[in-house]
């Protein structure tokens, strides 16, 4: 098993990608490969390891020289198809050579998409490819939402292979017993919602055990459902929703936290409490966002990644790759041709 590493999209430049890749090598089965401009990396660990540390750490990873870099103002596809000595490019190429391979990227999320859309393709009889994001709930468990993004809308067929594909992962990846799946609708009845909502439910409740009907995206965070099962537009709405009023949230309670010297001394006092809460429902601990539906693993991180983010990436996607989670979901797809 390999993890690519695309060292190249991060805010922070590559540091953050190589130190997070460190971290985990002890941790995964898999060999990891950073991929990116060779000299560059190799000094970055000479910085920030030393010469006899840095010389032991380049005989336990594989490094792909990769001199140019896919930016968020390339257009995704002509990229993917000009850029050839980019690292997206050059990591995608290595793995459609290689059997158990997965990539990380930092990078232009439409071009993380596109790239695994053409170059690694679909699974035969996936519809369309997902993308996952999983959430904190109260339960402490998270639960999967997709498709967050990688299509605008989906048919009731393609909504019933979301969801199957959101169960493979929540009983293989995360461990889940008895999963149990929600559509995401702006009501809990069966009669809200645009006709193709209403048609999706009436496949899913068909089609899928552990199927709990419509639930909207105030229950996400509450754990009502293991999977989410959305059109992209909803639920790229319903990410960026939760997302940008988590920050607000956090940055107003620090705002206030170091208003004056009294509320600095409450602060103190409740660190730990502060803390805790905090993690509960930090989404970065689960992971990336996963490109499903695609042969081979794909796990985009946002562009703000620190070394903590590459590294609980890098664990994510050695577990797909240790549970087979893209083998299983080629078997469900023939197994559903048959029937």
């Amino acid at each position: 098993m390999e993890i690519l590493i695309d060292v190249n999209g991060a805010d922070k430049g590559i540091k953050p990608a190589i130190i997070g890749s460190i971290k985990a090598l002890k941790n995964v089965e898999s060999k990891i490969i950073l991929v990116g401009k060779k000299e560059e990396i190799l000094k970055a660990l000479t910085e920030e390891y030393g010469d006899k540390k840095a010389e032991d750490l380049k005989k336990q990873i594989g490094i792909i020289d990769a001199q140019d870099e896919i930016t968020n103002d390339d257009e995704p596809s002509l990229a993917i198809k000009h850029k050839k000595e980019s690292s997206i490019v050059k990591a995608y190429d290595y793995m459609k050579e290689k059997e158990e391979t997965a990539f990380i990227s930092a990078g232009s999320t439409g071009a993380v998409m596109a790239g695994g859309l053409l170059k690694l393709k679909r699974i035969a009889k996936v519809h369309r490819p997902a993308l996952i994001a999983i959430l904190p709930t109260d339960t402490g468990k998270g639960t999967i939402l997709l498709d967050c993004g990688a299509n605008t809308d989906a048919a009731p067929n393609s909504m019933v292979q979301y969801a199957e594909m959101g169960k493979l992962y929540a009983s293989l990846v995360q461990n889940k017993e008895n999963v149990s799946i929600g559509l995401l609708n702006i009501g809990a009845e069966e009669t809200k919602g645009s006709n193709e909502l209403k048609e999706s439910n009436l496949a899913l409740k068909e089609k899928l055990s552990g199927f709990i009907g419509n639930i909207e995206a105030r229950d996400i965070l509450k754990g009502k459902a293991d999977v989410v099962v959305a059109q992209g537009l909803m639920g790229n709405v319903a990410l960026k929703a939760i997302e940008g009023t988590a920050k607000t949230l956090k940055d107003a309670l620090i705002k206030e936290l170091k208003k004056n010297i009294f509320t600095k001394i409450r602060a103190l006092v409740t660190k730990d409490i502060l803390e805790k809460a905090l993690y509960k429902y930090d989404y970065t601990k689960y992971g990336g966002a996963v490109l499903i539906g695609v042969r081979k693993p794909v796990v985009k991180i946002h562009g703000n990644a620190k070394a903590k983010n590459y590294e609980v990436a890098i664990y994510q996607a050695n577990a797909i790759l240790k549970q087979k989670l893209i083998k299983e979901i080629e078997r469900k797809m023939n197994e559903n041709e048959k029937v």
